[in-house]
């Protein structure tokens, strides 16, 4: 946890820890007390034994915040990260204050995962299929192939200027940080990644009940393709008379490490009782 005051869950991509979310924390921390959460099965976190679909993905943060007795909490996610709240959002909006969505939830995940999982996501339909039919025992068989007990190895100078550059970002420590120190995969991690793959984020979002802020990556001079689709999304989305304030970013995927991230609109947005405009 960072900070004192009301608090707040921050919820990461696939493969990173809470940690992630540390730079957005220290910034908050005069208002806010940020539980900086590792995701079910990465980590430091339990993983789901069971197919995983967004109920249980709400469940799981809602077990977070009955247990530490935490009450209506606003909730902030990226990528995956955001998905998990969003579904936490939908299934129980008594329990959330304020979402921030931090580029996610206006784009379906790709079926074919080639950009967000490598040469791993040519895998994942076969294998999120093959979840499906074996079950959870089959999914066990799957993670022992891949779960390995060596410590993860610091990135090196070479692919860490290749995550900038394709991201849009300055190399900067606290990415390195968060790079070095990917969220290892544990038993039940494969289950919120096949859930996600199969989840229905567009639809999600359009069921939002809760004052929401959606910061998005315009991906304009980074990935053309992407570029357009995340513009249509957006239009798509804007269609609907939903609660949501959305803020362009330009710039990629981890708008949370963009130097331009508007901190004080966040911040402004989580300590408002009622959010203005929605």
């Amino acid at each position: 946890m960072v900070g004192n005051g009301q608090p707040v869950l921050f919820l990461p991509a696939g493969g990173f820890t809470g940690e992630a979310g540390r730079s957005l924390a220290e910034k908050l921390r005069g208002d806010f007390e940020v539980h900086l959460l590792d995701l079910p099965g990465f980590g430091r976190s339990e993983g789901i034994e069971q197919i995983v679909d967004a109920k249980q993905m709400a469940d799981w943060v809602n077990d977070y915040v009955v247990t530490h007795r935490l009450g209506s909490v606003p909730v902030i996610g990226h990528s995956l990260g955001g998905a998990v709240a969003l579904a936490f959002a939908t299934h129980y909006p008594e329990q959330v204050k304020r979402l921030v969505l931090l580029d996610q939830g206006h784009k379906a995940f790709p079926r074919v995962p080639l950009k967000e999982y490598g040469i791993f996501g040519l895998l994942v339909p076969f294998l999120s299929g093959l979840s499906r039919l074996l079950g959870p025992r089959g999914v066990e068989r799957i993670e022992r192939k891949m779960v390995s007990d060596e410590p993860p190895q610091p990135i090196s100078d070479e692919r860490f200027q290749t995550f900038c550059t394709k991201t849009g970002l300055p190399e900067r420590n606290e990415i390195r940080r968060a790079l070095d120190a990917p969220a290892k995969l544990g038993q039940g991690g494969l289950n919120l990644l096949f859930g996600f793959y199969h989840l229905d984020v567009p639809k999600l979002t359009r069921s939002l009940q809760v004052p929401t802020l959606l910061v998005y990556g315009d991906f304009v001079g980074l990935d053309d393709k992407e570029a357009r689709l995340t513009k249509s999304a957006i239009m798509d989305v804007q269609q609907h008379e939903l609660p949501i304030t959305y803020i362009r970013m330009t710039g990629g995927h981890f708008v949370h490490w963009n130097p331009a991230f508007p901190i004080e609109q966040a911040r402004q947005f989580l300590l408002t009782e009622k959010a203005s405009g929605l």
